[in-house]
């Protein structure tokens, strides 16, 4: 989301994705001049969120750089800027009792980052994996060295926060409910593993066939690694988010895939959220983020309200 002439191609510019939360005087440029109503989310009208204009999807906003010149080009700008990031409030069921994360060796957070700002990072014709894009929640899943599970959200890891374990907690009743942790400790006898996965069904819609808490798994790491799929023991291949292309990076058909109905269920029980493109060799952007891309499927954005959990 950009006034009309303020930049100009090849101009570097600084941009504020879904979820971050502007200070006022940021805030108040995304005001639409005619109408007097802001662009911009939340009962303060400062979150960004996705919005339409023109019938295109914006999913972020690009920031005045005046002033800012001496900072450090291609790093996180939010704490000198202001700018904080929103989580929506957490149900019942999916909170629990938290403790601190304790010191770990090689522990990380995972996002995957807007193709169209990382796009360019792929080479025409690599070899790439499109995974389906679940709607659920981000359950994070981490084994100490010495042997002990510690279980949270996106959201929580963020923080440095843990869920102490609780039979009614959504993370932990999906990690039980597929066996994860018996089969980590069966592929990976030592060392650090982790394990990112989408749990479902917890957002409104979206139950993918599913009655109870189960996770799919999109993310392995070993020892700080992240493996390549080719790597992964055949448990977490069987019990990964659908693998729906292999093959050579190219716009126009990634494009295409994020469209259509989920197949998790195998029987199309509602929209597909997207897609999330990653390389066949995982690898990190030359910002130092996961290459890990999502594409949004065209009906999922016209649903999207920015409230969702994660």
């Amino acid at each position: 989301m950009v006034r009309k002439g303020e930049f100009r191609e090849g101009d570097p510019i600084i941009i504020a994705p879904e979820r971050a939360v502007l200070p006022p005087h940021l805030a108040e440029r995304y005001v639409n001049a005619d109408t007097g109503a802001s662009y911009l989310h939340g009962p303060d009208k400062n979150r960004v969120g996705p919005v339409r204009l023109r019938g295109e999807l914006s999913q972020g906003v690009i920031l005045p750089g005046e002033g800012l010149e001496n900072l450090p080009f291609g790093e996180d700008l939010s704490p000198h800027l202001g700018i904080t990031f929103w989580e929506p409030p957490v149900p019942v069921h999916m909170a629990g009792e938290v403790a601190p994360l304790p010191p770990v060796g090689h522990y990380t957070h995972h996002d995957v980052e807007q193709f169209g700002i990382y796009a360019g990072e792929f080479q025409a014709g690599e070899p790439v994996l499109a995974h389906e894009k679940l709607h659920g929640s981000q359950g994070v899943y981490f084994r100490t060295a010495a042997g002990a599970w510690l279980v949270t959200s996106k959201g929580l890891s963020r923080n440095r926060l843990t869920l102490r374990e609780n039979s009614g907690n959504v993370y932990w009743q999906a990690a039980r409910r597929v066996g994860l942790f018996e089969a980590a400790d069966a592929a990976f006898p030592g060392g650090e593993v982790q394990v990112f996965g989408e749990v479902v069904p917890v957002q409104k819609g979206f139950t993918y066939g599913e009655r109870q808490p189960t996770g799919f798994v999109f993310k392995l790491v070993h020892e700080g690694r992240v493996l390549p799929r080719a790597e992964w023991p055949m448990w977490f291949v069987e019990q990964s988010v659908p693998l729906l292309y292999e093959g050579p990076f190219d716009v126009a058909t990634l494009r295409e895939l994020r469209n259509g109905l989920e197949t998790v269920s195998g029987q199309g029980l509602h929209i597909r959220e997207g897609i999330v493109v990653t390389p066949l060799v995982p690898r990190l952007t030359a910002d130092g983020r996961d290459l890990s891309l999502k594409l949004i499927s065209d009906a999922y954005a016209k649903k999207e309200t920015g409230e969702e959990y994660s």
